[in-house]
């Protein structure tokens, strides 16, 4: 690694230290589900409906109607619960997932009074633009243990650039995601803000750490959008931000998780979470989530029908895996898999830095104790946090 001129501590990867990276990564597998973890985790499509039609996002998103039936949202929580793990996870996304909430409160309590739960933990995640949350679907979500996962980039004009509204007018959504904010900040329930920056946005990570920081969120996390080429400058861009991001908190670790000292996920280009679409169909997400970008992997991640499986352990690739049928799925030298190149190293090059930094910082720093699992919240400085959105 050679060391940046603006600040010695913030390292750029060489070619060489990447390609050992991806090389390890691929060896280790994902360390967050699967048989290593005692974990399994399975993503219901609920809808593909949404109010916002986000630049990063590759999910084909439409509004004719193509949302999952509860004989499908059942078969798929039965699918889950034949796994042999100890514990289990659903997460809800879409499209938003709150246009469907009579879909969601269905099967969520299905779900938990499920016989084959047989006692186990069960996470329950929503994944949501803010939009469509109120007071009683917060208290509901909060009543049964779910955690959020909240998209949101930052002030009103950055999701004006990035998270342009179909169904309504950007002041209408983001008042609503300013609201559904204030809500979260008031409550007990366990939530966190998911940025994602694309490459055009990569320049912006500093600001976006600010702003959460600024408004007293307790849980953070920085993503780097996947299905765009990031040009080699645009990814340095990054790796650099992401750096001085994880060494402001180092020493700022007050108020807030910062969930990037955990990459577990890199390369996020592979993950290997598997998702029910609205018509039955499980794959590995990565086809859903890239369908816009690279929409042949839903015929190379296609693991068949809910209906026509009941082994839940079988299905789950690993990265190895993954990469060789992601790779294989478009021709060499085509825009596709130049992206598809690209963005694997880069992940495998994000894992690299943060672990340089937690390296340089120690993990205690980081809000972490000494075996990577997170803590407490850490307390808030005295005089509190602006809760309004700004």
């Amino acid at each position: 690694m050679s060391a940046s001129a603006a600040d010695p501590r913030i390292l750029v990867p060489t070619a060489e230290q990447v390609d050992e990276r991806l090389a390890a990564i691929l060896a280790r597998g994902n360390r967050k589900l699967g048989e290593p973890t005692g974990s399994e985790r399975l993503l219901l499509m609920i809808t593909r409906s949404c109010e916002l039609r986000c630049t990063y996002c590759f999910v084909d998103k439409t509004e004719t109607g193509q949302e999952m039936s509860p004989e499908v949202a059942e078969r798929g929580v039965d699918l889950l619960m034949a796994s042999r793990r100890p514990k289990l996870e659903i997460q809800f996304f879409g499209g938003e997932p709150s246009r469907r909430w009579d879909m969601v409160t269905r099967t969520i309590r299905y779900a938990v009074d499920h016989p084959q739960r047989a006692g186990r933990p069960l996470d329950l995640i929503l994944t949501t633009n803010g939009t469509g949350l109120d007071e009683d679907r917060v208290a509901f979500l909060e009543a049964h243990g779910a955690t959020l996962l909240f998209s949101l980039d930052g002030n009103e004009q950055v999701h004006a650039r990035f998270r342009p509204a179909v169904l309504t007018t950007d002041e209408e959504a983001f008042r609503r995601i300013r609201r559904t904010f204030g809500l979260l900040m008031a409550s007990r329930i366990h939530w966190f803000m998911n940025v994602t920056v694309p490459p055009n946005g990569a320049d912006d990570v500093g600001e976006r750490y600010a702003w959460a920081r600024r408004h007293g969120v307790p849980r953070f996390q920085m993503n780097y959008s996947v299905g765009h080429y990031w040009n080699p400058q645009q990814e340095q861009r990054y790796l650099s931000a992401l750096q001085a991001m994880l060494l402001h908190h180092a020493a700022n670790p007050e108020g807030m998780l910062l969930y990037n000292w955990l990459s577990e996920c890199e390369p996020v280009m592979l993950s290997d979470e598997l998702i029910v679409d609205v018509d039955g169909t499980v794959m590995h997400d990565g086809a859903i989530f890239l369908e816009r970008s690279l929409p042949q992997l839903k015929d190379t991640y296609d693991r068949g029908s809910v209906f026509d499986l009941d082994d839940f352990d079988v299905l789950r690739w690993d990265l190895a895996r993954l990469d060789r049928v992601m790779r294989a799925t478009y021709a060499e030298g085509t825009r596709e898999h130049r992206a598809i190149a690209q963005n694997i190293r880069m992940g495998a090059a994000v894992d690299l830095v943060i672990d340089h930094v937690r390296q340089l910082v120690g993990w205690e720093r980081a809000g972490l104790r000494a075996d990577g699992t997170f803590g407490a919240v850490p307390p808030a400085p005295e005089g509190g946090a602006d809760a309004s959105v700004a």
